[in-house]
């Protein structure tokens, strides 16, 4: 019996199952010791009430939404409230990356570009989340100083002296991070690099689109090296409150992706973002992901007259993975799941919450949800988990028809960066491959291209949505772009997080053109990306636009502008 349709299906089923397993995606989020969840909700209306006796902490993000920790035993009086909207756990994300003459003049951001608009980005802020930031880097610093205003670490031991809404890590403003600077210090204490990369291609002094814009990092909280819906979300609510609070226009650069959800603009993580993008002068830009050549996505029509299978390979050590089938609410069908020895270990119908295992003991799990209150679509997930491996081989869904009227489903699996071992669909489809929150209207999704060939980047995710919105809506150089490294150095990196970095500073002229030179208040949102959609550029190999590769182009700034400055 559910529980109800208010909550996350993922959650449900950890419920359901109880069969905790801290290597498990399925429990992120949940502290075992204390029987506690942090969870998002959707609520309308004031919830002080509540906080204290059914929800034991809250903190409100913007636009409705908040983060708060609940005992198990309360999830089902919450959800009796009326004022609970949609209660969710929190995924994983991956990073946008794959493992000048700088580029930006491929972008047609130039000196001649710049001598003739005198566009640095100058007044505009950048926000980044993303890990970490060197902020000793030579590219975040000018003549007058350390760029970066402020950056908020969420991975540091909270100190109540030093107090931010979140109760989550330290705020540093831009004195302080000064301070630290003279003297030779850190704030991130992350070995990688991907923040200080992806911010470098958008803002750097030297090889930035905006080289005088201002930054705030937000380092994203981490779990087993990882980032989660909950500190994406936070750190989103932190940029534009800061944006709305200083009255300064800001592009916010998400490099991060994930396959939970409808792929349709419906995630929990997706909605928000379309929801506070309303709420300021702002843009958020993402890439469409590095799924395009990994088998995590497929697709396909079933009819009323034969099945058909979903066939996974599953590597050793392999310990836990979920598989999302997303279908219409008007088809009806049943799903068996097979284990490589072939032996039926799940049978799972709509409406039903069920569990099974195999020979080596592999927990299979399974739920049959209905529509969600922001989805037409119908999810069928199935998990599978181990305590020790996941029985190695092919594993298969097979979808049993009943009555198909539109006959269309897509199905995804997590993303291999945060799998041991790997995952795969072995009959894939690289069409709908984009990440979420690529998915979502009001963002602005960028795709990879090889600018020293001229030719779509293979790893990059690919359009459209399962609703037919045109995604990605532009491209931008993602194969052996400069970036850079450590305190003074350089390297390249691949992938669409730096895609997406080369459009955040290129939304940053834009800005800056718009709202601080005064030619147009309105320059932001749908607004501004149609002019960056406007300045597209054809690829000499695709021939079509807008495509499910690159959409409109590749981005180009010297064409955005024509029409606006002559």
């Amino acid at each position: 019996m559910h529980m109800g349709e208010k909550l996350n299906p993922e959650l449900e089923m950890a419920i359901y199952v109880d069969r905790y397993n801290s290597g498990s995606s399925l429990y992120l989020g949940y502290d075992k010791l204390n029987d506690e969840w942090t969870l998002i909700i959707r609520h309308s209306g004031n919830i002080d009430n509540i906080i204290g006796t059914v929800v034991n902490e809250c903190v409100y993000l913007l636009a409705g939404f908040a983060v708060i920790k609940i005992y198990t035993y309360n999830i089902s009086v919450l959800q009796t409230d009326s004022r609970i909207l949609y209660i969710d756990k929190s995924n994983h994300y991956s990073y946008g990356r794959l493992d000048n003459f700088y580029e930006k003049y491929i972008s047609c951001v130039g000196d001649e570009f710049t001598d003739r608009y005198g566009l640095t980005g100058k007044g505009v802020c950048i926000g980044v989340i993303d890990n970490g930031l060197n902020i000793r880097n030579v590219e975040f610093r000018n003549d007058d100083g350390i760029r970066i205003q402020s950056y908020w670490n969420q991975n540091m031991i909270y100190d109540p002296d030093y107090p931010n809404r979140y109760g989550t890590g330290r705020v540093y403003d831009h004195d302080e991070i000064y301070a630290l600077y003279e003297d030779a210090s850190y704030i991130s204490e992350t070995t990688t690099t991907h923040g200080t990369e992806v911010t470098s291609v958008a803002a750097g002094s030297n090889i930035g689109v905006a080289k005088n814009a201002d930054i705030v990092m937000v380092e994203q909280l981490l779990d087993n090296e990882l980032p989660d819906t909950i500190g994406i979300m936070m750190g989103l609510d932190y940029l534009v409150r800061y944006s709305m609070e200083n009255e300064q226009p800001m592009v916010i650069n998400l490099s991060y992706g994930n396959n939970y959800g409808a792929h349709d603009g419906s995630s929990i993580l997706e909605m928000f973002i379309d929801e506070v993008s309303k709420l300021s002068k702002i843009n958020i830009v993402t890439g469409s992901g590095n799924d395009g050549a990994k088998a995590l996505h497929t697709s396909g029509i079933l009819g009323n007259v034969s099945f058909v299978d979903l066939d996974i390979a599953v590597s050793g050590g392999v310990n836990n993975f979920g598989i999302q089938v997303w279908k219409s609410y008007a088809d009806k069908f049943d799903v068996i799941v097979y284990s490589p020895s072939y032996d039926a270990v799940l049978y799972l119908t709509e409406g039903q919450i069920v569990t099974g295992a195999s020979s080596n003991n592999t927990g299979i799990y399974g739920i049959f949800e209905e529509p969600s209150p922001y989805s037409v679509n119908q999810l069928i997930y199935v998990f599978f988990q181990s305590e020790k491996s996941i029985e190695e081989g092919i594993w298969r869904l097979r979808l049993i028809p009943k009555s198909i009227i539109n006959g269309i489903y897509n199905a995804y699996l997590p993303s291999e960066a945060y799998i041991t071992g790997h995952v795969l669909f072995e009959n894939s489809s690289a069409f709908g491959s984009l990440t979420i929150p690529a998915t979502a209207q009001s963002i602005i999704t960028v795709a990879s291209y090889d600018h020293r060939l001229g030719t779509f980047a293979g790893f990059s995710g690919r359009g459209f949505t399962t609703d037919n919105k045109y995604k990605p809506d532009i491209a931008a150089p993602g194969v052996g772009v400069t970036v850079a490294f450590g305190d003074e150095f350089y390297s390249v990196a691949d992938g669409t997080s730096i895609s997406a970095a080369f459009v955040s500073g290129c939304a940053a002229l834009l800005m800056q053109w718009g709202q601080i030179e005064g030619n147009d208040p309105f320059m932001y949102g749908e607004r501004l990306k149609a002019q960056i959609i406007r300045g597209a550029r054809p690829v000499e190999t695709i021939q079509n636009y807008p495509n499910r590769y690159i959409g409109w182009g590749t981005v180009c700034m010297r064409d955005s502008f024509r029409g606006l400055i002559v």
